[in-house]
């Protein structure tokens, strides 16, 4: 359900104290250092951490936040890396000699719940963005002109009842 009253205004449309509120909010702190990928991650993993930050998401992140999605990589490498050995072998033998579903299997589906909690938390998906009130991207101008109309379909009947 979405939020009661009328939409937010347009940050650069703002005036007076709330147009220096919204301004303020926007971008890293001051002497805020963009952290390094890990270099044990994988290539796919690093790449992601720097899309990361060099997404509009990056504005929004604090400080503090930086352990969180420091984790978050950190799980997605390990997804990454399961999901790899598992692609390889869906199934084992176990220790009696029995025929199992691969333990990374269920790691990786423990780690899919683990991160699918700390994207929404961390307002990484759009309906997360769009709950804390997010928004990255401007709207469209609407022209000011009303738009070209075709004809209605009952136009015929209007003329016959006048």
């Amino acid at each position: 359900m979405g939020r009661r009253g009328p939409l937010p205004k347009d940050p650069d449309a703002l005036l007076g104290h709330r147009a220096k509120a919204a301004h303020a909010q926007n971008g890293p702190a001051a002497g805020f250092r963009l952290p390094r990928a890990r270099a044990e991650w994988l290539p796919s993993t690093r790449a992601a951490w720097r899309a990361f930050w060099a997404s509009d998401m990056a504005t929004v992140a604090a400080a503090v936040d930086l352990p969180a999605i420091g984790r978050l990589f950190a799980m997605y490498d390990q997804h990454a890396r399961a999901m790899e050995v598992v692609g390889k072998a869906l199934v084992v033998r176990g220790s009696t000699g029995q025929i199992r579903a691969n333990p990374l299997a269920d790691l990786a589906l423990k780690l899919e719940g683990s991160i699918g909690r700390l994207e929404g938390e961390l307002g990484l998906t759009p309906a997360a963005r769009q709950r804390m009130g997010i928004r990255l991207v401007r709207p469209v101008v609407q022209p000011s002109a009303a738009p070209s109309t075709l004809p209605s379909r009952y136009a015929h009947l209007r003329e016959v009842a006048s």
